[in-house]
């Protein structure tokens, strides 16, 4: 075949599979008006790397002869696969932690955007493998208050569904690619490891990252409200509500927020930009061992120096949970960037009363406190124990510049009627419309649990 020719198959695969995916995405409108936001928000691009569809949150990537061979072959899967990736960035599926384990999120993820398809759907996003797409979602019912991604990723996880287990369910759901999900956060290692380095990168890629996670948060608002306007009554629209209502109510990544409420302190190092080395090391060859100056210079960092974390060990907590918090806090707080020379950190499990205190004062204290750590208590839950230990803590000079409490529970509990002289965020890692409200003088945080 001459090149000619090859060139003429390539622009009229283009054209054709151009046009089939306007096609879909009008075919769709016209069911799903109030998806017209998020239909919107991605830019059509072909890309014959990609075995099927597949998203970045940005565009939707597509491979040209699939799309014709799927569209001649049975044009409702075409439909439902077209849905479905869009879903998942609705959702925000694409946009997940390095430690995530793939296999069961994909499945996770698959599973949830089926669900909803399938709920709202009808004949023309007719679903091949429906027979055991119900049964694994009549499973994850009885099981399960409501499947969401996360609630799903959850279920695989305690009940120990492995990579091949999860593979083999994964091929009855899967519609779209998503390498792209877990290629982003390879890059983004990548970039970090050379950042550490050399220089300090600035934060474009976190900033354009957070204002595309705002984007599909706009379009769940809006998409919210073009359902009250055009389909109210649309059979299963409560599964698509109770989907986009994670989305929409937003949660902090743990690691990003323990970092912006560090303690500026003065830790002795060079400063590199008014430290002239020439000068210095001029004057030790010229004189042996006197510098022409002193390296007397000061770098204000922001760096842990002292810092309570007090964990909820009332009989709602939940140990895994509650380990893989101070894991990560351990990781967090013990990181190069992060940790502080002489540091005076306070670990306090309380339930209704204080039932354990450790005092950490090097990395090896705290390594050696998560590795054996046993937790106490399992009774009932009041907050204001682990403040009145923090003031005789205080008084008897035990610290002397605590700036930060982190108390990690449920929020069902006694809160302080006083502001402490220290401030104070309560983490959560869900939403919850009954639990109390914290005390104006404290944060009520939602992290993301995948964050930890």
């Amino acid at each position: 075949m001459s090149g000619k020719n090859l060139a003429e198959i390539q622009l009229l695969t283009d054209s054709l599979s151009h046009n089939i995916i306007s096609s879909v995405q009008a075919e769709l409108l016209i069911k799903y008006r109030y998806l017209a936001t998020a239909f919107g928000r991605l830019e059509p691009v072909r890309d014959e790397m990609v075995f099927s569809l597949a998203s970045d949150g940005k565009k939707l990537y597509y491979s040209g002869s699939y799309i014709i061979k799927l569209y001649k072959r049975e044009k409702s899967e075409l439909l439902r696969t077209y849905l479905h990736t869009v879903l998942h960035c609705l959702f925000l599926h694409n946009f997940v932690s390095e430690k995530i384990e793939k296999s069961k999120w994909s499945l996770a993820c698959d599973a949830a955007v089926e669900n909803v398809i399938s709920s709202i759907g009808g004949d023309d996003t007719v679903c091949m493998n429906v027979q055991y797409q119900n049964n694994f979602i009549t499973l994850l019912k009885q099981n399960i208050d409501s499947l969401t991604a996360e609630k799903i990723y959850d279920f695989l996880c305690r009940n120990n569904y492995g990579e091949e287990k999860a593979d083999e369910i994964r091929k009855n759901f899967k519609r779209d690619s998503h390498q792209l999900w877990f290629e982003k956060n390879k890059k983004k290692k990548e970039e970090e490891e050379v950042s550490e380095e050399n220089e300090p990168s600035d934060d474009q890629g976190a900033q354009d990252l957070a204002e595309l996670i705002n984007e599909w948060q706009d379009c769940c608002e809006q998409l919210n409200m073009d359902m009250e306007n055009f389909s109210s009554k649309t059979e299963g629209s409560s599964v698509l509500i109770q989907n986009t209502k994670r989305v929409r109510q937003n949660k902090y990544n743990y690691s990003d927020f323990l970092k912006k409420f560090a303690v500026t302190g003065e830790d002795i190092k060079v400063n590199n930009e008014e430290f002239d080395y020439i000068y210095y090391t001029y004057g030790l060859e010229k004189y042996k061992n006197m510098p022409l100056i002193e390296p007397l210079e000061y770098k204000e960092s922001k760096k842990i120096s002292e810092f309570v974390i007090a964990i909820d060990t009332s009989g709602s907590a939940q140990g895994e949970l509650v380990q893989k918090f101070l894991d990560s806090t351990y990781s967090i707080l013990m990181s190069k960037e992060n940790f502080f020379n002489k540091i005076n950190i306070r670990i306090i499990q309380c339930d209704d009363k204080i039932e354990d205190e450790f005092a950490v004062h090097s990395k090896d204290d705290f390594e050696k406190y998560i590795k054996n750590i046993k937790f106490k208590g399992f009774g009932g839950t009041n907050f204001c124990p682990v403040f009145e230990r923090i003031a005789e803590l205080k008084a008897a000079g035990e610290f002397t510049n605590l700036k930060g409490v982190i108390y990690f529970t449920d929020g069902y509990g006694k809160y302080p009627s006083k502001k402490p002289d220290c401030e104070t965020a309560f983490i959560f890692l869900d939403y919850d419309s009954e639990r109390p409200k914290v005390p104006p003088w404290a944060m009520g945080v939602v992290i993301d649990e995948k964050s930890l």
